[in-house]
């Protein structure tokens, strides 16, 4: 049995028009579909009939403030200026680095969402952030090749 390490997962974030490597910084990203569910009982039966019928979909972090961290400064300001709406939204993609591509890069999925800030931490003296990256709508899978950091809609595994 071979659990995989959370390094196979590469995360990027859209920062300006370029995409940023989630990595030194990052202490944690979580990923949280969080299904959401109906539930129907009939008059024949005694149990409920469940269904899943769509998502909520976040990504919890943590970082440390880390000032040549690209990506980690664009999300301290979101939180500092208490940004809200289209200022807070961007890009997200989870790379799968065990599951390449036919052509080349690998699977990856990319995500609309809203950066949500909850804190600003004290860590012993270092300062930290953590908060969510909040889903908007559907996210869509495709190939990112890791090396020009581009994303292309649609993904042909390797044989």
């Amino acid at each position: 049995m071979s659990i995989r390490k959370r390094k196979i997962q590469a995360s990027y974030l859209k920062v300006s028009e370029a995409f940023e490597l989630l990595g030194s910084g990052f202490t944690e990203l979580n990923e949280s579909p969080s299904a959401q569910t109906a539930s129907k009982r009939y008059i024949n039966q005694s149990s409920a009939t469940q269904s899943v019928i769509g998502y909520e979909w976040s990504t919890s972090f943590n970082a440390d403030q880390i000032v040549s961290e690209v990506a980690i400064e664009h999300i301290r300001n979101i939180g500092e200026m208490q940004l809200t709406g289209a200022d807070t939204e961007t890009e997200y993609i989870i790379v799968d680095l065990d599951k390449a591509a036919t052509t080349s890069g690998f699977r990856a999925r990319k995500f609309k969402v809203a950066i949500a800030v909850d804190s600003f931490e004290d860590n012993d003296g270092e300062l930290g952030i953590s908060g969510s990256f909040l889903g908007i709508s559907d996210p869509v899978e495709g190939t990112f090749v890791t090396d020009t950091k581009t994303f292309t809609e649609g993904f042909t595994p390797a044989v």
